[in-house]
């Protein structure tokens, strides 16, 4: 490469939250991740959103934009969009509010099973393993030392090591039930997004 030519750009790891409408839950997760996989890792990740039953074209809603307004995350302010195998197959993981989701998102795309799980059990998942493993070296065994091939290899680590679930430990839904209903859902998914976070920060590349 000469010194004219542009630097390559660097592949973007591509995670994808997924509940129903995609105006609470999902835009709300997904744009928490996004912002703290941004500080952890910079340029490295997408962090994107879709519905299976999406209420396409509407906006996030009033009570998750106001949780991360509370929060200072000035992202997720998309419009729903449908669930799709296309989006389902440009993932690394599929990260899914309840069970409901996690099927829909197998109708979708069958091959995406290994790689489709709840967002709550991908933390606690996370969490579970470190007792017991050196991260590092669990991946170094399976060759996936650098951002994309280590997201990549994550979920079938999990399944592996059986840290996850046969049902979906969910994220209730908030759409209709007030303020309250917002905050219980913050509640599990602030936590859960910290700990993923904190997982990839650890890692050199």
């Amino acid at each position: 490469m000469s010194a004219a030519d542009p630097a390559p750009t660097p592949r973007r790891t591509r995670l994808l939250t997924v509940c129903t409408g995609n105006i609470c839950r999902s835009p709300y997760a997904a744009a928490l991740l996004g912002e703290g996989l941004e500080w952890a890792r910079p340029g490295a990740f997408e962090v994107s959103s879709a519905g299976t039953n999406a209420l396409v074209g509407r906006p996030t809603d009033e009570g998750s934009r106001r949780l991360l307004d509370e929060r200072g995350v000035r992202s997720g302010r998309v419009p729903a969009r449908m669930l799709s195998s296309r989006t389902v197959d440009r993932q690394s993981v599929v990260l899914v509010m309840d069970g409901e989701h996690r099927s829909h998102v197998l109708d979708e795309a069958p091959d995406a099973d290994r790689r489709t799980l709840g967002l709550l059990d991908l933390a606690a998942g996370l969490v579970a393993v470190g007792r017991q493993f050196v991260w590092a070296d669990l991946l170094a065994d399976v060759g996936a030392k650098e951002v994309h091939a280590r997201w990549r290899a994550l979920p079938a680590l999990l399944w592996s090591l059986g840290e996850v679930p046969v049902e979906v430990t969910p994220v209730g839904d908030p759409y209709g039930r007030g303020p309250e209903a917002f905050e219980r859902m913050a509640a599990l998914v602030d936590p859960a997004v910290r700990t993923i976070v904190r997982w990839e920060a650890q890692f050199s590349r």
